[in-house]
């Protein structure tokens, strides 16, 4: 297991489980962003194997994990330690359907947030758990909590179906990455340009083998890095496909198949652009 720390302000020590690369930056880009330090694990055996080592305020838990999941990762951690001892968990999830919730508090979890994660959402569960326990030495950043950062998906495809990355979106990113945005998004774009020829080749050889747990986990993954992107319409594709996978449907026609291939090469040109614009310093 290898912990990435970034540290500004170590007063709230804090414990990221996420296991996409690309929302793992997001989420660090985001506390950081607030002032607070994030150490990074990739799943619930890594959460587990972190708290063993050393104790943390808060754990932000990804529920879809691989190895373990958040949900049994919580549910082990409420075994395992006091309720005074443990940390705080505050899940973070993708879904916002009826009951998930109750599932996550009812597992153990304090919060929920959705993804994509926007600054004011990330900021008040942080304050909510200040509220409720003394002990943590959360303060309000002011205009660091100002209601700006990574934009919620649409619903629907609407005017925004022609745009292959939502500049509002994308113009939120670079004013979160600061100074340092040209190197900060171009190592994000990398490694989702990195990754997403494997998302696609999973969800490929889901429909292939016809399953449907694999198909909607890979594309519940590539829906929510396309989307913290900006790439709209390829994160709503990704989001039918979950749809489907999650009532058991594998059969997709082949057109709906090459219209994923084909929308995330527009995303991949256009990222390729954006980041071109901010050539990278020469240190």
């Amino acid at each position: 297991m290898q912990t990435t720390s970034l540290t500004k302000n170590d007063k709230t020590r804090i414990l990221l489980a996420e296991d996409n690369r690309v929302n793992q930056k997001f989420a660090v880009l985001l506390l950081k962003k607030l002032g607070y330090q994030a150490d990074v694990v990739s799943n619930g055996a890594e959460v587990l194997q972190a708290l063993h080592s050393q104790s943390y305020d808060v754990v932000f838990m990804d529920v879809e994990m691989p190895e373990m999941d958040g949900l049994t990762a919580t549910r082990q951690i409420c075994e395992q330690w006091a309720a005074g001892e443990r940390p705080r968990i505050i899940a973070l999830t993708a879904y916002a359907r009826r009951g998930d919730r109750e599932r996550c508090l009812a597992a153990g979890m304090d919060d929920y947030i959705t993804k994509p994660i926007e600054l004011p959402k990330l900021l008040q569960a942080l304050q909510n758990l200040s509220d409720s326990n003394g002990g943590l030495n959360i303060e309000d950043e002011g205009d660091k909590g100002e209601k700006e950062g990574v934009f919620p998906l649409p619903q629907t495809l609407n005017d925004q179906e022609s745009e292959v990355l939502d500049a509002k979106v994308w113009q939120s990113l670079q004013k979160l990455a600061g100074a340092k945005a040209n190197v900060v998004l171009d190592k994000i774009v990398g490694e989702y340009l990195d990754d997403a020829p494997e998302r696609l080749q999973a969800i490929q050889s889901a429909i292939a083998t016809q399953d449907a747990e694999a198909l909607r986990q890979a594309a519940h993954s590539f829906r929510s890095s396309s989307a913290n992107l900006g790439a709209v319409t390829l994160s709503l594709m990704c989001k039918k496909l979950e749809a489907l996978a999650s009532a058991g449907i594998t059969e997709v026609p082949a057109e709906q198949r090459v219209q994923i291939e084909v929308e995330y090469e527009k995303v991949k040109t256009a990222l390729l652009q954006q980041v071109s614009k901010s050539p990278i310093p020469i240190s």
